[in-house]
């Protein structure tokens, strides 16, 4: 009698276990087909949810995991989207900044044919126009690449711990000339001694571009301050001028590529100035921000200082 119990006890445990394996076998075969479904959602770029949110089991962890799978492809898709469609605007905004000194170009040439054999003061004068022209494409080309190879970091900045004065005094010295043609006057005040890690080839090339701007959006006779400061945390230069400023909210806006301010009228300019200043600045691990002034601008480089 106890033999016949035990072996009903006994089969009742296997038939119990077996019932319990093929309910999670079946289980686990829905969980399955809920992933392969989610797999297969992704791949079609349908938006999916994890339903199990919140829940331990390891579907509820596949879920979760195909969920940020998708958000991570979504992001790459659209950065991939913004990049196209930055590279459009840039060969857009190229072709439109230099189709201006080529049909110039164009124009002086017809000018010369239609002239010829006549006064050579005309050709002169042609010539002249035209090497201008030339002056402006070069020099677009030129920005066009450092833009870009900086953008792409294929430029390298060696930055070495060198003076910066001497990198700020390089700067002014290549503006003095322009500076002159309009009687602009600089009242620098600069540290005694300042050593910091830049380049300086690209740092006096991001200070040159301020100054330059100083300059030109400046009236004849106005001043321009240089100066510098050191604080334990910062190395600050500053550029501050008294010329035509930019309105309110211009601030960003102007530091976008070929921006021009609103208030901008007959200075000539083509916007990549501030672009590139600031993207030297950032390479150098520092931050470059304009202030608006009651008259002017106030233009500051900061970069953070060890002592």
């Amino acid at each position: 009698m106890y033999l016949v119990i035990g072996t009903s006890v006994l089969l009742g445990v296997v038939l119990g276990a077996g019932g319990m394996y093929g309910l999670q076998r079946r289980y686990r075969g829905q969980e399955l087909k809920k992933i392969v479904k989610m797999a297969e959602d992704i791949l079609n770029e349908k938006r999916i949810e994890a339903a199990a949110s919140g829940e331990e089991t390891l579907c509820a962890k596949a879920e979760h995991y195909l969920v940020r799978v998708q958000e991570v492809m979504q992001g790459r898709r659209d950065d991939a989207e913004k990049s196209r469609d930055g590279i459009q605007k840039l060969i857009t905004e190229i072709a439109h900044q230099m189709r201006t000194p080529l049909t110039n170009m164009e124009t002086y040439l017809r000018f010369l044919r239609e002239s010829a054999g006549k006064e050579a003061e005309k050709h002169l004068k042609y010539i002249a126009a035209m090497e201008e022209s030339t002056g402006k494409l070069h020099f677009l080309v030129e920005n066009f690449i450092k833009m870009s190879r900086l953008e792409q970091q294929v430029i390298p900045i060696k930055k070495e711990e060198r003076d910066i004065l001497r990198t700020v005094r390089n700067a002014l010295g290549q503006i003095y000339g322009q500076a002159e043609m309009k009687d602009i006057r600089f009242q620098i005040t600069l540290l005694k001694e300042a050593v910091y890690l830049h380049d300086p080839n690209w740092l006096g090339e991001a200070i040159y571009n301020l100054l330059d701007n100083a300059v030109k959006y400046s009236q004849n006779g106005d001043t321009v301050e240089v100066s510098m400061e050191k604080n334990e945390m910062f190395l600050k230069i500053r550029i501050r001028d008294y010329g035509i400023g930019i309105e309110a909210g211009e601030e960003n806006l102007i530091f976008q590529r070929f921006y021009r301010g609103k208030r901008v009228t007959v200075q000539q300019g083509y916007g990549i100035g501030l672009y590139l200043s600031r993207i030297i600045v950032n390479r150098h691990g520092g931050f470059l921000a304009a202030k608006r002034m009651e008259k002017g601008l106030l233009m500051e480089m900061s970069f953070p200082f060890v002592c």
